[in-house]
C-alpha cells in the first residue's frame, strides 16, 4: 500500500512540474495604476453593464501599465477584471491586443481572448495561455469610486 502512494505522489509531482515550467510568455513587469472613476470615468460603473477600457499611457511618474498596457473590463460577472494587452503568442509590446465586442484580438496573429467572465482565456489560435491577469481592487470612498490595478 504504501508503494502505491509514494508511486502516486511521485507521478502528482511529475505532472505539476509541467505547469510550473511553462508560466505565461509575458515578461512579470510591475503594475500600479489607480483609475478614479468617480471624477475621470462616471460611464464605466458595474451598473452600465459590459465595457471595455484601455490604458496605454501614465498620467503620472510613479504608475507602471505592465507590458503593452493595461485592458480594463466589467465582466459578465459583473466584477472589474485587468490584464496585459500583450498578446502571450506573440509577445510584442508595440503591437497590443485590439478589443472586439467581448473579445480581445491580436493584430499580428488573430489569436482571440474571451473576456466575457474575466479570465481572458484564448478562444481562437494556438496559445495556450490567457492574457496576463493583474488585481484589480474597488474602493469606495467619501470621494468616490477608484479601481485599483497592481500585480
Amino acid at each position: 500500500m504504501k508503494r502505491w502512494l509514494l508511486i502516486g505522489i511521485l507521478l502528482c509531482s511529475l505532472l505539476g512540474c509541467e505547469d510550473f515550467n511553462n508560466q505565461n510568455p509575458v515578461p512579470y513587469v510591475p503594475v500600479s495604476y489607480t483609475l478614479k472613476i468617480t471624477e475621470e470615468h462616471p460611464h464605466f460603473m458595474i451598473d452600465n453593464g459590459y465595457q471595455t477600457m484601455t490604458i496605454t499611457r501614465t498620467k503620472f511618474e510613479r504608475e507602471y501599465l505592465g507590458y503593452a498596457g493595461l485592458l480594463i473590463w466589467i465582466g459578465m460577472d459583473g466584477n472589474y477584471h485587468a490584464a496585459d494587452m500583450c498578446c502571450p503568442n506573440c509577445v510584442n509590446k508595440t503591437k497590443p491586443v485590439e478589443v472586439d465586442g467581448l473579445y480581445a484580438v491580436c493584430p499580428i496573429c488573430g489569436e482571440a481572448f474571451d473576456l466575457s467572465y474575466g479570465y481572458a482565456f484564448p478562444t481562437k489560435g494556438i496559445t495556450k495561455y490567457p492574457l496576463r491577469q493583474y488585481q484589480a481592487i474597488l474602493n469606495n470612498s467619501y470621494a468616490g469610486y477608484t479601481l485599483r490595478i497592481t500585480n
